[in-house]
């Protein structure tokens, strides 16, 4: 009888490559672009996020957001990606060239007014930083 355990020792299986993608996660111009892109589609998240609370009306209670829980989660999920941009970086640099446009302007513009009514002044100041990076034509 032939052991299939043994057979298959023999053979070495391929070391598995790094997922490009993960790569591409990490890079500067995907977290800029990932902030333009979630502050954009506030009107979508908070619109799932509606849907989500009125299943669950015990829960929306206790949160107790005033209706604006989707844009609580838009400008946290849109945070967790720009919080470690850094637009002094070579990446960072050319980053804020591919994505300086008025949309990312005033995708900063409102992300900062947000944070500042939750007087998050150290995340106002970072984008800030960010916004003064990108150079509108």
């Amino acid at each position: 009888m032939i052991d299939p355990e043994r057979l298959f020792s023999v053979f070495s299986l391929p070391e598995p490559e790094d997922d490009p993608f993960m790569d591409f996660q990490k890079t500067q111009a995907f977290k800029l672009g990932m902030f333009k892109k979630i502050i954009w589609n506030q009107k979508n998240i908070e619109t799932k996020m509606g849907k989500f609370l009125e299943m669950m009306p015990e829960l929306a209670e206790k949160i107790d957001f005033d209706n604006d829980a989707g844009e609580f989660v838009t400008h946290t999920r849109a945070w967790t990606y720009l919080k470690d941009f850094d637009p002094t970086s070579d990446q960072g640099k050319d980053a804020c060239r591919i994505f300086s446009d008025q949309y990312t302007f005033t995708a900063c513009d409102l992300a900062i007014s947000f944070w500042e009514e939750k007087e998050a002044y150290e995340k106002c100041a970072h984008i800030k930083k960010v916004k003064d990076s990108l150079k509108i034509t």
